[in-house]
């Protein structure tokens, strides 16, 4: 797909792995200079709950559980703070403005309830509900006519059953990274090396943005 003349709505994994690899502001060039996420993704009223209230995953956006999965692989040994020093920058780029949060509607709402609900697979090719955050971003982008920032299959099944077709704005990671590439933004080596340590860290994505270089 093209890079997004419009606006655009982005889900936890692609501001996750940007993140945990220190390239949130690459991210935030590419999306031509703010990260717009639902409040499922993002919540910065997370940072005011009590600490018991951060024991319970269902009471915090997916950031906050991200950072929260980092505070204890941090704590065990497991993964090192850099990871969850990463993770928490995400409230730095929301007080300086290079992510918002993207307020949906009632109608949006309903849609994200829907798309989470086990009654989703009868009227969309998915097998499984969309996790909050998806479907908030598939709710706003589908609604709003938005591109959707996405590597969740399923989500993307979903935007292809409600357009009917293909020909809706979507951008991937890697297609990002080969975007950051060719813009020159920065190497194509880089991009590369980008998306390996991603990968490192989880992202599933096999293929590379450039053939060796």
């Amino acid at each position: 797909m093209s890079s997004p003349e419009h606006d655009s709505v982005t889900d936890t994994v692609v501001l996750l792995y940007f993140l945990l690899v220190g390239e949130a502001e690459l991210l935030v060039e590419l999306l031509d200079g703010v990260i717009q996420v639902p409040r499922a993704v993002y919540d910065p009223e997370d940072r005011a709950l009590p600490k018991e209230a951060l024991r319970h995953s269902d009471l915090l956006s997916e950031m906050r559980q991200s950072a929260r999965h980092y505070e204890v692989t941090a704590r065990t040994g497991d993964a090192p703070d850099l990871h969850l020093d990463r993770v928490l920058a995400v409230d730095t780029l929301y007080d300086t403005g290079l992510v918002r949060v993207v307020d949906m509607t009632p109608e949006e709402l309903a849609e994200a309830a829907g798309l989470q609900s086990r009654s989703v697979t009868k009227y969309h090719p998915i097998r499984a509900p969309l996790g909050a955050g998806e479907a908030a971003c598939v709710a706003i982008a589908s609604r709003r006519g938005w591109s959707i920032v996405t590597d969740d299959d399923a989500a993307l099944a979903v935007m292809r059953s409600i357009y009917g077709t293909d020909e809706f704005e979507y951008e991937r990671i890697r297609k990002l990274l080969m975007r950051a590439g060719q813009e020159r933004l920065i190497t194509k080596r880089r991009a590369n090396d980008i998306h390996a340590e991603m990968r490192g860290l989880g992202f599933w994505d096999k293929g590379t943005p450039f053939p060796d270089t």
